[in-house]
């Protein structure tokens, strides 16, 4: 439109012009694919809730509340809205990985436990944080999912007029000139592929959601025999993830410690006699001892070592 029109529309309605890309419901809009640089402000903001008041003083077992329920949140919104490159996701999960560890965003120590298992369920093993690449591809699945089921949406028949045009889309194969979202599309649909039959999410009698994909997109694991003792109501949350890394072999110990190098030596702060492992700090110490001696004359029964315990229930696994 020429410029008098423009401004004529624009004393009447009151409307700026604008430009793009702007920022709208807290997420960068742009006509083409947002740039790694565009990102920065979803993990700028996971940053500041990490270094928000409170957020460093919360225990091991607070942390995983808060990746799940603050962090996680932020990266879902934005996994909702746009395809995440992996960059980006790496990024997403180290800020979680070290927060959990190190109540920093920022690397600085060791993790005591590999993610691939924190990002497990309680019941195989791990802490039931999401994996944020694969919840990531179980998000672009729902409109694998919306194409397949010719969801009444405005973009669903925009995709059916432009680039399917009555062929077969559990078949399709993108065009080599065709856009990356487009192409990132056609993939996820190849890997959620087995997952539908005739159009259908056939996992499910409800139908496909971004948790069922992303059940099914990750890989199964065997149920943990002692989940059901380290997560139950009569545990802490703290006592709980104690044990959880006890069983993990996840304690910083002396002794594991001193094989590199934190420690001169390997031997017990409280009883100067032999190294401190988990086996000992929880059994073999003579201050260990009398506190479950204490216990059992307090309670009336004998109560099994914690080393005896832990052995009983690896075995079992």
């Amino acid at each position: 439109m020429n410029e008098d029109l423009e401004e004529g529309i624009k004393s009447v309605t009151g409307f700026q012009e604008g430009s793009m890309p702007f920022r709208y419901l807290g997420v960068p809009i742009q006509t083409g694919r947002l740039s790694k640089k565009n990102y920065s402000a979803l993990t700028e903001k996971m940053v500041a809730q990490i270094r928000g008041l409170g957020a460093k003083k919360l225990s091991y077992s607070g942390r995983v509340v808060l990746i799940n329920s603050v962090l996680n949140t932020l990266h879902n919104y934005w996994a909702q809205l746009f395809i995440i490159p992996k960059s980006v996701i790496k990024r997403i999960e180290a800020i979680c990985r070290n927060y959990l560890w190190d109540n920093s965003p920022d690397y600085h120590r060791v993790p005591l436990v590999a993610w691939d298992k924190v990002t497990m369920t309680k019941q195989e093993g791990g802490l039931g944080i999401n994996k944020a690449e694969v919840w990531n591809i179980a998000t672009v699945g729902k409109l694998v999912d919306w194409i397949y089921t010719k969801s009444d949406r405005l973009w669903i028949r925009w995709v059916h007029n432009v680039y399917l045009k009555d062929k077969d889309w559990h078949e399709y194969v993108p065009p080599n000139d065709a856009t990356w979202v487009w192409k990132h599309i056609c993939k996820v649909k190849e890997k959620l592929k087995d997952g539908f039959v005739d159009g259908s999410w056939v996992s499910h009698p409800m139908g496909y959601s971004i948790r069922r994909g992303y059940e099914w997109l990750k890989p199964v694991q065997a149920p943990q025999p002692w989940q059901s003792i380290v997560w139950n109501n009569w545990n802490t949350p703290k006592h709980s993830l104690i044990s959880w890394l006890m069983l993990q072999g996840g304690m910083n110990t002396k002794e594991k410690l001193h094989k590199i190098g934190y420690y001169s030596d390997d031997r017990c702060i409280l009883c100067d006699s032999m190294p401190k492992t988990i086996d000992h700090l929880f059994s073999s110490c003579v201050y260990s001892c009398k506190v479950k001696h204490i216990l059992e004359n307090w309670i009336g029964n004998n109560l099994p070592t914690i080393s005896h315990l832990a052995a009983s229930i690896t075995n079992s696994v």
